[in-house]
């Protein structure tokens, strides 16, 4: 095995580049052009899918201090217009844009309004008692139905989390402030 590898080496090095082209020992014979005719892809996202990686961005880096998605991606998602021919699906391969996983992981995203509600963490309604609310579950409450669901995102990227705070996450009720305290006090850190 050793001297048929040693043969392939002296004959890649010795013989010419076209030979061994025409032998089948090169990549390719001929310069590949790959032209699928596709339009900018920001040109045929849906209002939906855009808005749905924008609330979950824009939820992510007021209530936990990360940035999940590009800025470019960001300022271009913002920009859309009415596609003439939209992309129909998932655009893009982030996992909870897919409602399979949605549904796996009872996932509901930063874009659903009123998420809370549909939200059930096995916890008795804590309700206002009076005033013009009364009969509402308390604002405490719905943060931490909100958190249950957004612990599925922050695990599905612990790869972009500094390691630091890793480290020191718990995820007992009222996490998601200790979480934001401490990504705020590693970018402290890290500015000094």
């Amino acid at each position: 095995m050793l001297v048929a590898a040693f043969m392939i080496i002296i004959m890649k090095v010795v013989t010419p580049h076209h030979l061994l082209a025409a032998w089948g020992f090169g990549m390719e014979s001929q310069k590949i052009e790959v032209d699928e005719d596709l339009p900018n892809f920001f040109s045929v996202i849906k209002f939906t899918a855009a808005d749905e990686i924008l609330d979950e961005e824009e939820n992510f880096q007021n209530k936990y201090g990360l940035l999940i998605n590009d800025p470019d991606t960001i300022t271009s998602l913002k920009k859309i217009i009415m596609p003439k021919k939209a992309c129909q699906g998932t655009p893009w391969y982030q996992m909870l844009s897919n409602p399979k996983y949605q549904n796996d992981f009872n996932y509901i995203g930063a874009n659903i309004q009123e998420r809370e509600k549909l939200i059930e963490d096995g916890q008795v309604d804590m309700l206002y008692e009076e005033g013009e609310r009364k009969g509402e579950i308390v604002d405490e409450q719905n943060e931490l139905r909100k958190e249950q669901s957004d612990m599925v995102m922050i695990l599905l990227n612990l790869a972009i989390i500094p390691d630091d705070v890793v480290k020191k996450i718990d995820f007992n009720p009222g996490w998601s402030r200790r979480f934001l305290k401490l990504m705020q006090t590693y970018r402290k850190e890290w500015d000094e």
